[in-house]
């Protein structure tokens, strides 16, 4: 990925490092370590804590069923490495909350001194929120600062990777602007302007280093790589209650967004225009959930270049995506106990139908578990991907645009996280 796309010049590596990096994404929503003041902005907790200091240690395993040597044989590689340093703090008073989270990578096998680091941990490090806001009377919040685009839920799944939608930047995007919600009974509604993106944080990429998909200025590895900026992004989502009946509910979301894609390039280009509309429906019947969400996102760039692909970046790399395509995700999950133990299982199927005739659409298949017991938490999956730039060899930079070898690869990787 990143600056490893550097040491080997080959996809194989950035799909490595990258799948790696977005592991930040661990934080799912059933992981209590990761969620502290989303959960704040999002829904007002029931009694005020005032201010909390702490932080999340991550190890993490990986098994590449489909990795490659450096003359392309294909082999299997295994590899048990440091992953990331969470430091977090939060406000959660009984008007006004906030949070502030930053994290730390580096020191590990996906980002090697032949990548051109100098491989110790923090040597690639970037702010994943930091907000403040209020509490109104009438339960109405309205949140300042870096913090989730609201374009339907924060995390799609419980998958620790997420979804070919954090691929493409619809899944878990962080962008600095205002936010407003409200809470109703029966329905929810949110609302955010963001003015700009996520700063570039600390690493030796041109302009990758970041914690959720943003469009950056492309590296010298990228074919036809593109240099913009999002801008003037708006974004609202409703969803209400379809049914409540003993255990069972079933709720519906729309939502839409609008931006704005500055030309970075320096020559006159001209800027470009991203929009994203997605529908969503989810199931619990107390044991079961399950959940489908259809996402089409469409971005148009002057005609003075080629439109039909777009570089976007984060943590530390960057790689091209189709302009125009549709994402399907579905999963289905439910807790589980064995022998007294806690585990959460889920299965979740994603997929980017690209526009482009001649494009090989991205998809993935994850088969996950979880199992947490007071501060430990340990996540694996199974990961199926076919032109997924974070599953298999080769399939990094251009995978989620033209497409990659349209072959199938897997991977299985556990994250251990301690929280302190």
């Amino acid at each position: 990925m990143h600056p490893a796309f550097r040491f080997a010049r080959s996809p194989r590596v950035l799909a490595l490092c990258l799948a790696c990096a977005s592991l930040a994404h661990a934080e799912t929503p059933t992981e209590e370590v990761t969620t502290p003041a989303e959960a704040t902005a999002a829904t007002p907790a029931p009694a005020h804590t005032g201010w909390t200091f702490g932080g999340v240690l991550r190890g993490r395993w990986d098994v590449r069923f489909n990795d490659a040597h450096g003359d392309g044989t294909r082999r299997t590689s295994n590899h048990l490495s440091f992953d990331t340093l969470i430091l977090k703090a939060d406000y959660d008073g009984q008007d006004y909350f906030a949070s502030a989270q930053y994290r730390f990578y580096g020191g590990s096998v996906l980002y090697s001194h032949a990548g051109g680091y100098r491989n110790y941990p923090g040597e690639v490090s970037f702010p994943l929120q930091a907000y403040a806001g209020r509490r109104f009377a009438n339960g109405d919040r309205v949140a300042i600062g870096l913090q989730p685009v609201v374009l339907d839920e924060q995390y799609w799944g419980a998958q620790v990777l997420g979804s070919i939608g954090f691929v493409v930047g619809l899944e878990e995007v962080y962008a600095p602007g205002i936010t407003y919600r409200h809470d109703s009974e029966g329905y929810r509604l949110a609302a955010g302007y963001y003015p700009t993106s996520t700063p570039d944080g600390k690493g030796i990429s041109r302009d990758g280093a970041r914690y959720s998909t943003a469009f950056v200025q492309g590296d010298s590895y990228v074919p036809n790589g593109t240099s913009t900026s999002e801008r003037d992004l708006v974004a609202a989502t409703v969803d209400w209650d379809l049914l409540k009946h003993d255990d069972v509910t079933v709720s519906a979301a729309v939502s839409g967004l609008y931006s704005r894609l500055q030309d970075e390039s320096g020559t006159p280009q001209g800027d470009g225009t991203r929009r994203a509309l997605a529908a969503s429906v989810k199931v619990s019947n107390g044991t079961w959930r399950g959940k489908v969400l259809v996402a089409r996102q469409d971005i148009s760039l002057p005609a003075s270049r080629d439109t039909h692909v777009i570089t976007v970046g984060g943590f530390d790399a960057s790689y091209n995506i189709a302009t125009k395509g549709t994402v399907v995700f579905a999963e289905v999950g439910r807790p589980l106990t064995v022998a007294g133990q806690p585990f959460d299982l889920y299965a979740s199927l994603s997929r980017f139908i690209k526009d482009e005739a001649d494009f090989t659409d991205s998809q993935r298949l994850t088969l996950g578990a979880a199992w947490s017991h007071g501060r430990l938490r340990v996540s694996s999956e199974l990961l199926v991907g076919r032109n997924d730039p974070f599953v298999g060899a080769g399939q990094y930079i251009s995978g989620a645009a033209e497409g990659g070898d349209d072959r199938y690869k897997t991977s299985l990787f556990t994250v251990i996280g301690y929280r302190f």
